[in-house]
């Protein structure tokens, strides 16, 4: 990355004209990589969304590739303090946390469908470092049902054994799911695809519990 400037100009400092280019590129991305796609979508395109130069997008970012980790990675900590602050509910039972998790993922995905588009669609087949960083983000999110069903074999309504690929296999099938919803001509409204997940994930857990 070219270095940045840090001299101030009309009192506003290099340090802020940076964040405020900054988010206006992760915008642009959004915007453009959910509508015509990741491998579609050149630098020149996003600086001419983002209104910024070339040279301003290098000091931010050393690719257009860099662009895409970035957003990801904002969209994922997004989601999983989402999920998070919807399962710690006061008073909130165990069978409760896990619906009201669920429609966390969905809602925060789907509300706005790009972040989805982004999420569970762009980000694959851009490179073996992508895909790392995606499967980072499947295991991460895996640990949170892993760590639920832990709940449950603790008071005894699980049995105890490693429940870790059936956490993946969760995390693995929501996101087919919004693929699907995603791609569908007439995809079913947003409460009845949570109604779905939460009904597998119930089977899953049932079965595994067997």
């Amino acid at each position: 990355m070219i270095k940045t400037p840090t001299r101030a100009y009309g009192g506003v400092t290099a340090d802020q004209r940076a964040a405020e280019r900054k988010a206006r590129l992760l915008e642009a991305a959004l915007e453009l990589f959910s509508r015509q796609g990741y491998a579609r979508t050149t630098i020149e395109a996003l600086c001419g969304e983002a209104k910024v130069t070339a040279r301003h997008f290098y000091q931010l970012f050393d690719s257009r590739e860099a662009l895409l980790r970035a957003l990801y990675d904002n969209i994922i900590a997004d989601l999983r303090a989402g999920v998070l602050q919807a399962m710690s509910a006061p008073k909130l039972s165990l069978s409760q946390q896990i619906p009201l998790g669920v429609s966390a993922m969905v809602n925060h995905y789907l509300a706005d469908s790009r972040l989805a588009r982004v999420g569970v669609l762009e980000v694959v087949g851009v490179s073996p470092q992508m895909e790392i960083r995606r499967r980072e983000a499947v295991h991460d999110m895996a640990g949170l049902i892993e760590a639920y069903l832990g709940s449950l074999v603790a008071q005894g309504d699980l049995p105890k054994r490693n429940y870790h690929l059936v956490s993946v296999a969760l995390v693995g099938g929501i996101n087919e799911l919004l693929a699907e919803w995603l791609t569908l001509e007439n995809p079913p409204d947003i409460p009845t695809l949570s109604e779905e997940i939460i009904h597998i994930l119930n089977a899953l857990i049932r079965g595994a519990a067997q």
